[in-house]
């Protein structure tokens, strides 16, 4: 039987597939990658994927390792491991990061989040999944930020219907770029500058709106 192979294929008990073009990652896999470079660029992607208050002892880098090594996304080196794969593109992009876009989604009393980080060479998408899982998403479009940002907010909408409220707020590491708050409008959208602002219909298209608050790529 190849290592490959699902040996429960085509029963109940057969392995769940990913979303197309998403990469599975567990939470003590996150908490190693943050953890191994101390950049200014690292800790903000801590605070900004809310792992500032995780533990930090080597129990979780142990177990984050160990994982990632279980599943071919890490190599060891004498005393430590390598990252491989879309683990090692993550863990750079973790510590070189340049902005930070934060997707909160309300509706009623669910809600839902994305954190998209760009680094200059590529951009992640991140979404925390149930049981401390997160879904991994990995792009070189760096050139067209506001175009990623505004198909991951069109792919929340589908997942989480009409009536769902949207916050979307920028951050580099100067400080905070801007927060517009979006609702769906029929077909489009509608914009406000404040949570409790007026809001006015989106009429360029939500790329453009998203685009005031990603001005350029990052340096």
């Amino acid at each position: 039987m190849s290592i490959a192979t699902d040996p429960l294929a085509g029963s109940d008990l057969a392995r769940v597939p990913l979303p197309d073009d998403v990469y599975g990652f567990g939470w003590a896999e996150i908490r190693y990658l943050l953890g191994r470079h101390a950049t200014e660029s690292s800790r903000m992607t801590v605070a900004s994927l809310g792992f500032d208050a995780a533990p930090t002892d080597e129990l979780v880098g142990a177990a984050g390792v160990a994982s990632l090594l279980a599943r071919g996304l890490a190599q060891p080196e004498g005393d430590h491991a390598v990252s491989r794969g879309e683990a090692a593109v993550l863990e750079t992009v973790f510590a070189r990061a340049k902005r930070w876009s934060g997707i909160s989604v309300r509706d009623g009393d669910t809600g839902d989040l994305m954190v998209v980080i760009e680094d200059g060479d590529i951009i992640a998408l991140l979404q925390p999944r149930s049981l401390g899982t997160w879904f991994v998403g990995l792009t070189d479009a760096v050139d067209r930020p506001a175009e990623v940002l505004a198909r991951a907010v069109e792919q929340l909408r589908a997942a989480h219907g009409s009536t769902s409220r949207f916050a979307i707020e920028t951050r580099t590491l100067e400080g905070s770029v801007g927060t517009r708050y979006f609702r769906p409008d029929d077909s489009g959208w509608t914009v406000a500058d404040e949570r409790d602002a007026q809001p006015r219909p989106v009429v360029d298209g939500l790329e453009r709106e998203l685009a005031q608050l990603l001005p350029g790529a990052p340096a």
